[in-house]
């Protein structure tokens, strides 16, 4: 998978978890916006050099919601990308 696809189908996978979030959490709205800014920063800047960062990103965000590990792409996504 190619970089930019692979950010444009995260970008698409990251609005729909919030709305997700902001439904299932809504007196936690604000801490779901911060994190979800935080990772479409990161998004935005995303290359395979700071592909690990992004992806420790969203294992921190797991831990305050699980559901952000959906966006944890799999191996082999990651391994393209890191070949791209």
């Amino acid at each position: 998978m190619k970089m930019e696809k692979f950010k444009a189908v995260s970008i698409a996978k990251l609005n729909e978890l919030l709305k997700k979030l902001k439904e299932k959490y809504p007196e936690r709205a604000e801490r779901v916006d911060y994190i979800v800014d935080v990772l479409m920063a990161k998004l935005h800047t995303l290359d395979k050099h700071n592909l690990h960062d992004y992806l420790f990103t969203l294992h921190l965000s797991s831990k305050e919601f699980k559901e952000f590990m959906e966006l944890v792409p799999d191996e082999k996504t990651v391994v393209e990308l890191l070949e791209e």
